[in-house]
């Protein structure tokens, strides 16, 4: 669970925390960031003029697919949070808020007061995807030819045929004269 109910820190002045620490926290995030295992973090909620601001660490192991050699590896990756929350309702008359054209991107607390950090735990781990991830960095790839890993050591094919359409080009290339 990456939620948290901030109803009370709602009612709190301006600039009282809370800490929060996930730790072996198992999440789905989504097909497109995959963890390999639980994430940990070490959070703090605190009361804004506005809403609640979340700031913090995250530790998290990423199931990765190697660019070369399309193998998984499992790299581990850490984030900082640093994302501010406003409320959709007021926790102290129950009236919906209503949402500044400067604020229509920023994160909202749903109508029970609670923050989900999961939207938030996708981004930040998204954005940790390196142009070509490689299981190593001397990651010798695949074949060309069979599209066997070259990791596996080396290894031979049998002469190349030729493509029945250019058998008669071929035939050219075995004369002498």
């Amino acid at each position: 669970m990456t939620s948290f109910n901030v109803a009370g820190l709602l009612q709190e002045p301006p600039g009282e925390a809370r800490e929060a620490r996930l730790r072996d926290r198992y999440v789905t995030l989504g097909p497109d960031v995959e963890l390999a295992g639980p994430l940990d973090a070490d959070l703090r909620l605190q009361r804004t003029n506005r809403g609640i601001l979340v700031r913090g660490r995250v530790q998290a192991p990423i199931l990765r697919t190697c660019a070369r050699c399309l193998d998984t590896f499992v790299e581990d990756v850490e984030v900082t949070l640093d994302e501010e929350y406003l409320p959709t309702i007021d926790p102290a008359s129950g009236a919906p808020v209503g949402i500044a054209a400067e604020d229509a991107e920023i994160q909202r607390i749903d109508a029970h007061h609670e923050v989900d950090l999961r939207p938030l735990l996708h981004d930040e781990l998204a954005l940790t995807e390196p142009m070509h991830p490689l299981c190593r960095p001397d990651c010798p790839g695949l074949c060309t030819v069979c599209g066997r890993s070259l990791a596996d050591g080396p290894h031979d094919h049998a002469e190349d045929d030729i493509d029945p359409r250019l058998a008669g080009l071929a035939a050219l290339l075995d004369r002498d004269d």
